[in-house]
């Protein structure tokens, strides 16, 4: 992290927000075009840190209109066990590994079905972009890096969540009004209200993250960002969480979640392991994009 606090570092990583930002809103006129214009089951699926952007596109849709109800899945489940069943069925698949055999798997079982698939990747090696041709795409420009990429896509999800069916009403405002603004313009405060807690995370050698199931696709692509400083981090569900005194755990929280998280908390810290929190007094539809901002200071 040497370095990482001075103006020059936060300034080009703004700027990567900048750029990620610009890119998604002209992408999601794209994907809600294509959603609207669907018909049948809508499923929402993903590899790796794609799924970050899938869950958001999930509990942007079913949260701001209830009357629709798409499925989410992993890729393989998806292909394995029912697009296979499905003769129309519209298909939107995150990825974030250029060469993930995943992309092959599902585009398979979407022609031998008929269904309908837009797939969301980082450009695909030759041999897997061949075999790919004569699918809806939407490339992302996003830096060799997974963490990267999710941003790219969990913004484009946002996006293209908030613009689908016409949803209308105070919370969507809000939230749309908040997107005019842009996420780009508080990293700098975001950084600074998050930078202790980051930093002493990064001085510990192992530390288990653990979240609700909101936030469970986040938590990975903060684990993601831990690993690559040398921290051996790993995940276990909040509910499933049974803390021991040699522990180091992380609560990734959101503030209506407090009564939830504070019994968990409690028995941590009676139980001797050593606590940290990332609560977010925030719409907890905003939260994913600020967790992965978070993951890709952690990186540089």
């Amino acid at each position: 992290m040497q370095g990482i606090g001075d103006s020059s570092s936060l300034n080009g990583l703004v700027h990567k927000v900048l750029n990620a930002e610009k890119w998604a809103l002209e992408a999601c006129e794209r994907l809600v075009k294509f959603i609207e214009s669907s018909s049948g089951e809508l499923i929402i699926t993903y590899t790796g840190l794609g799924y970050a952007a899938a869950s958001t596109l999930y509990w942007l849709i079913t949260t701001l209109n209830p009357s629709k109800q798409p499925v989410l899945q992993d890729s393989d489940t998806i292909a394995l066990y029912r697009l296979i069943y499905r003769e129309e069925a519209t298909a939107i698949f995150f990825n974030t590994k250029p060469d993930d055999p995943s992309l092959i798997r599902l585009g398979d079982a979407s022609r031998w079905t008929g269904g309908k698939i837009y797939i969301i990747t980082p450009k695909p090696p030759e041999t897997i972009d061949a075999l790919l041709r004569g699918a809806n795409r939407i490339i992302v420009p996003c830096p060799p890096s997974e963490i990267g990429c999710s941003l790219y896509e969990v913004l484009l999800a946002h996006y293209t969540g908030l613009r689908l069916y016409g949803i209308s009403g105070k919370r969507v405002d809000r939230l749309k009004k908040f997107v005019d603004a842009g996420f780009s313009i508080v990293f700098e405060e975001l950084i600074a209200n998050y930078r202790d807690v980051i930093s002493n995370i990064l001085s510990i050698r192992e530390v288990i993250v653990s979240s609700t199931g909101f936030l469970e696709p986040a938590s990975y692509v903060l684990i993601k960002a831990l690993r690559s400083k040398g921290v051996r981090a790993s995940y276990i569900p909040l509910n499933m969480l049974e803390p021991s005194s040699s522990d180091n755990i992380l609560f990734l929280t959101s503030s209506v979640e407090d009564y939830v998280v504070k019994e968990k908390r409690f028995k941590a810290m009676i139980k001797g392991a050593r606590v940290f929190e990332l609560r977010f007094n925030l719409d907890p539809l905003e939260i994913p994009v600020y967790v992965i901002m978070l993951a890709l200071y952690m990186i540089q």
